[in-house]
């Protein structure tokens, strides 16, 4: 459904009124000569003149021109304007009563939003962000200033989508797509700047919601996106703004679906262009922190000839600017590598559709021991999933790496201790204690008189002194206490079934062994940001 502000019309109202204005001008004109030639002939309109024909011509359109009440034959160019005339007042009619009805029917159904998606933009972005909402069950808004009804609804659910025509920075049209009981908000009009000036309207209008819902901002520029993720941890605004670069998204996303988290494989990244580049950056961040890192090679597509393979090579990941390009290199890597038994995975930007045809409907395809997978960019890093997933999990997950490597170092092993599982097996409540501790970093490095800032590129220093360390410390413990009491845990011998745990006590009665859990926590916090490009200064000095 449309909704249309102002003069932005969709294709079928201007139509409408195409064919209206048309008819009405064929009417008129045929109305004119029509009685040019029938009022000489009558005795009663013998003096007629041009003011009298423009008259009578008018009156058609009510069905009342006085010359047409006597029943004497009507030249045929008037018979045919004297049904036409009317036809047209009808369809006029029809439009408006249909344009009123519209116009109620919308804001009944604005009004009546809850707990919806809100997507700001135009495009294949936005109506995948729309997929998505729709995927979930859940009702959607599109904000924009080129929306018209001409668009196809995603995946057909026309009613489910509300469409709004006006400008995403303008606070009356924020308020028409109910932000305030929104679900999410998600920016993508592919415009960096112009996604920033939104962000800020939407801000603003959130201001006075109790609990306002997180706003997510695509940010095509890697370095823009940290930098203003840095302004986020820093400003504690009560809306959590996500920036995220759908290269990078992509990059992690990938990796996660297709690398080995418990072995160390060797890995290929064949290609060239932005998402090769954020490739590159995320294995380097990752095996930094691994504990178990993954041997990688990077090859421009001229060198792929010459490689050597290695014995354990697991996977090849390709990528190039386009799609057509990446097909093909897809396929010279396929053969290049086809005595190993290795998936090679192609990313493409934004549709399968080339990729499908040449590996089928799978879409997979094989050549000896090598199999093609397609990876399609533009549905994974724009799922609802992904856009929630963004810096506060870097985080969560940097932190869940640094307590594994803890709890190695203490002797607990998964079988004994289930929360230190590899990321993608954690139970989900884990996931969610690891976000939240995330959530809570830039509130205790603010409290503490420190500042995060984007990497200079040098190896940062940072390390916190003894009073920060104790501070962030027991706040870190008072959060985690204050989570775990809300969910229904109580003190007493740890026993996850049973909700009860033994540190469940104020942080003095704390005992020092568990004390150094929260130490040993808050400690990697500049290790865990120095992953994700950012670093921590104390303000002042």
């Amino acid at each position: 459904m449309t909704r249309v502000d102002g003069d932005r019309l969709s294709t079928t109202q201007v139509s409408v009124r195409v064919a209206i204005g048309v008819n009405a001008v064929v009417a008129a004109v045929l109305g004119v000569i029509g009685f040019v030639r029938y009022l000489p002939t009558q005795a009663d309109y013998v003096a007629w003149g041009w003011t009298d024909v423009a008259y009578y011509t008018l009156q058609l359109f009510l069905l009342d021109s006085a010359p047409l009440q006597k029943a004497a034959p009507l030249p045929v160019v008037l018979d045919v304007a004297r049904f036409l005339a009317p036809a047209t007042t009808a369809l006029a009619l029809g439009a408006s009563v249909l344009a009123v009805y519209h116009s109620t029917y919308h804001a009944v159904r604005a009004r009546r939003l809850h707990h919806h998606t809100v997507v700001c933009g135009d495009g294949a972005p936005a109506l995948r962000v729309a997929r998505a909402a729709l995927e979930e069950n859940r009702s959607c808004v599109i904000i924009s200033a080129t929306s018209t009804s001409s668009e196809p609804a995603p995946g057909g659910h026309a009613e489910a989508v509300l469409r709004i025509g006006g400008d995403p920075r303008d606070a009356a049209v924020l308020r028409e797509a109910r932000i305030d009981r929104a679900a999410e908000v998600v920016i993508v009009t592919g415009d960096n700047g112009r996604n920033t000036d939104i962000a800020a309207s939407v801000r603003t209008a959130l201001r006075d919601v109790a609990t306002p819902p997180p706003c997510f901002l695509e940010m095509g520029s890697p370095e823009l996106a940290i930098a203003l993720a840095a302004h986020e941890l820093n400003s504690g605004s009560a809306v959590r703004t996500e920036f995220f670069d759908p290269a990078g998204r992509a990059a992690r996303l990938l990796v996660d679906a297709h690398l080995p988290v418990s072995v160390s494989r060797s890995v290929v990244l064949v290609g060239s262009g932005r998402q090769h580049e954020a490739l590159v950056d995320e294995l380097e961040r990752r095996c930094s922190r691994a504990v178990h890192p993954w041997r990688w090679a990077s090859l421009e597509p001229a060198e792929l000839q010459d490689y050597e393979v290695p014995d354990d090579l697991a996977l090849a990941v390709v990528s190039a600017p386009d799609d057509a390009g990446v097909i093909r290199l897809g396929l010279r890597v396929l053969r290049r590598l086809r005595a190993c038994a290795v998936d090679v995975v192609v990313a493409t930007g934004s549709s399968t559709a080339l990729g499908t045809e040449v590996a089928g409907d799978t879409p997979v395809s094989r050549i000896d021991r090598a199999r093609l997978l397609l990876f399609n960019v533009a549905d994974h890093v724009y799922s609802l999933s992904s856009l929630r997933d963004g810096i506060y999990l870097d985080i969560a997950r940097a932190a869940h790496e640094a307590y594994v490597r803890q709890a190695r170092a203490r002797g607990e092993t998964e079988h004994s201790h289930p929360s230190t599982l590899p990321w993608p097996k954690l139970p989900d409540d884990l996931k969610t204690a690891n976000i939240r501790q995330a959530h809570s970093v830039g509130e205790k490095l603010r409290g503490a008189g420190l500042a995060v800032v984007p990497s200079d590129g040098t190896e940062s220093t940072f390390a916190f002194e003894g009073a920060e360390l104790d501070r962030l410390a027991k706040e870190e413990h008072e959060r985690w206490r204050a989570e775990r009491t809300e969910a229904g845990w109580t003190y007493g011998p740890r026993d996850d079934a049973a909700k009860t745990h033994p540190d469940l006590v104020p942080w003095p009665k704390l005992p020092p062994g568990s004390r150094q859990k929260d130490v040993d926590a808050v400690a990697d916090i500049p290790h865990q940001l120095r992953g994700i490009g950012l670093q921590i200064l104390r303000v002042g000095r």
